[in-house]
């Protein structure tokens, strides 16, 4: 079992994401792994703010080393809702949840459009700049 990447230049950038959020999406992983027998891949890692401005992101989270999107291509939504449960209701992980938009304290959430992805992201107070 390894993390698996979208791209090659994610290999080198997941290196460079926060080091709590390296060791959250490990824990995500395994778990997603062990009970679901699912390798999960990471399709986004650290970005710029002229990518950010492409993809009409609403955060700067990725430009600031503090966010990962990972796969949920041909991944079932009880499968999905099952990550996030884990990973939002951890309690050693609340203390990095950030406040969404629409107020919600979490640490991922499900994007929809048109490449569907698991989003996880630190709180503001971790960016790395």
């Amino acid at each position: 079992m390894q993390f698996q990447f979208k791209n090659k230049k994610d290999i080198k950038l997941f290196s460079a994401v926060h080091p709590i959020l390296i060791m959250i999406i490990a824990d995500l992983y395994v778990y997603a792994y062990e009970k679901h027998g699912i390798n999960l891949t990471i399709t986004q890692t650290v970005s710029n703010a002229f990518i950010d401005k492409k993809l009409k992101r609403k955060s700067p989270a990725h430009s600031e080393y503090r966010a990962v999107d990972i796969r949920t291509k041909n991944v079932s939504a009880y499968v999905i809702g099952d990550l996030l449960n884990y990973i939002n209701e951890k309690e050693e992980y609340k203390k990095y949840h950030y406040v969404s938009l629409s107020g919600e304290k979490r640490l991922a959430y499900f994007h929809f459009g048109t490449a569907e992805h698991l989003h996880i992201a630190l709180h503001s107070r971790f960016a790395i700049k």
